[in-house]
């Protein structure tokens, strides 16, 4: 397929503004993140030695203007999570309150979670979910460096969540798989590889989703659909496919929306935006809808267990599970095969000796007896997010830190700190 093709789309679509908009796509990709409100509160993000500009919208979301975030310790620590400014805007204008059950369908890599685990700020449950294996790994990864401990990591086919939950979300994401207009700054592929064929095949698969989708939330719940593209099959009229399933609209107010606004929900052109490109709708459920799921109660851990692992860190007011030779804080008790359910703490090997894993340090590495906390611009930061064993007077299992926050598990002996972050996500 050429380029013409998708030119003669957008010349229908935008008439006058089809110039501005194929201008854009030439353009180098906007990026952005948004803060961990749980880890980086009183951050200055400013002050880490990136250029940011606040967006005007969500909680702390930004546009990245110059330099590069990933450098920074605190990008590994989970402070924040890069996310391109346009894919902020779903979640940010979705009503997620706290205690909130929360399910994202196609979650992968990890943004949209990350956002509502945020607004979440550890209580109810999020259960992020993606059809993919590897992607679905990508997702565990992401969402373990976020430390939090109210999540579940599914590896699911959409289909198949109704019949896993039922009707038990308050708040359901679909960030569907889409025909990916707004990849084509980033792939320049994606424009020759557009066809009409396949924006009529993702908007089926679209449809398929969303019912799912209505399968998994409770009357009176909030479905927040988005993708990012710009055909009105995958967009609007999925929407409308909702509303007459018995959804209606919820409409916003703000004035940076007004020229996003579309018939149903709101739709952002890179040539507008400032990012890659994005729609949204906001769906208020009104029918009736199935029962919730049951599930299995997992055994919790026994006072030998809880006394093994208070000597490596307080384990008050935490809830604690045994999973067969693990021990885990859960986020659900769940029967059902999962990627990740809560936080791992430690594994239990044949001897009794605990290891104990890198998310407990991501998620409770204040609660650790030990820290070895580096000041920032210390090199052995960089040595150990290398893999590299660093001096130490941490003693035992520790948290490994920067600047106060936690990186991994480290083991003190004499002076030298042992390392052990995961050899997948060390630096080189």
């Amino acid at each position: 397929m050429s380029m013409d093709a998708y030119i003669e789309e957008v010349k229908r679509r935008l008439g006058g503004e089809a110039e501005e908009y194929i201008a854009a796509l030439s353009e180098r990709p906007k990026k952005g993140l948004h803060l961990n409100p749980v880890k980086a509160a009183g951050i200055d993000i400013s002050s880490l030695g990136f250029e940011v500009k606040k967006l005007p919208y969500g909680e702390g979301c930004y546009e990245v203007l110059g330099g590069s975030p990933t450098a920074h310790p605190y990008y590994r620590a989970g402070l924040y999570y890069m996310q391109e400014p346009t894919a902020m805007l779903p979640v940010s204008y979705a009503d997620i309150p706290e205690g909130a059950k929360v399910l994202d369908m196609c979650a992968a890599p990890g943004g949209k979670s990350s956002m509502a685990a945020g607004r979440l700020r550890g209580s109810g449950l999020l259960v992020s979910n993606d059809a993919d294996r590897s992607r679905a790994e990508t997702l565990r990864e992401n969402i373990v460096a976020s430390g939090y401990a109210n999540v579940l990591v599914t590896n699911m086919r959409a289909e198949k969540l109704p019949e896993a939950f039922g009707c038990a979300f308050d708040v359901v994401i679909v960030d569907a798989p889409c025909s990916g207009e707004g990849m084509m700054r980033k792939e320049p592929q994606a424009a020759l590889d557009w066809s009409r064929k396949n924006v009529e095949a993702c908007a089926e698969r679209q449809k398929r989703i969303l019912l799912a989708a209505d399968g998994c939330l409770k009357v009176g719940g909030l479905l927040v659909y988005s993708t990012c593209t710009f055909s009105e099959e995958e967009d609007e009229d999925n929407a409308r496919f909702m509303l007459a399933r018995g959804y209606e609209e919820e409409t916003l107010s703000d004035p940076y929306l007004a020229a996003a606004r579309r018939e149903i929900g709101y739709k952002f052109y890179p040539h507008r935006y400032p990012g890659e490109g994005q729609y949204f709708c906001l769906l208020r459920k009104r029918a009736s809808g199935g029962a919730e799921a049951r599930h299995k109660k997992l055994a919790r851990a026994g006072k030998s267990d809880l006394a093994k692992l208070a000597e490596v860190m307080d384990v008050s007011g935490v809830e604690i599970a045994r999973v067969g030779n693990m021990l885990v804080s859960p986020a659900l008790d769940a029967d059902m095969p999962c990627l990740m359910n809560g936080v791992l703490i430690a594994s239990e090997e044949r001897d009794g000796r605990l290891t104990f894993s890198h998310q407990a340090a991501t998620a409770f590495g204040d609660r650790f007896r030990e820290r070895e906390d580096i000041p920032l611009g210390d090199d052995r930061i960089a040595a150990y997010l290398r893999g590299e064993e660093i001096s130490g007077y941490a003693r035992g299992v520790c948290a490994v830190c920067a600047g106060g926050h936690a990186l991994g598990i480290g083991k003190g002996v004499g002076g030298v700190i042992k390392n052990k972050y995961p050899k997948n996500l060390r630096t080189r």
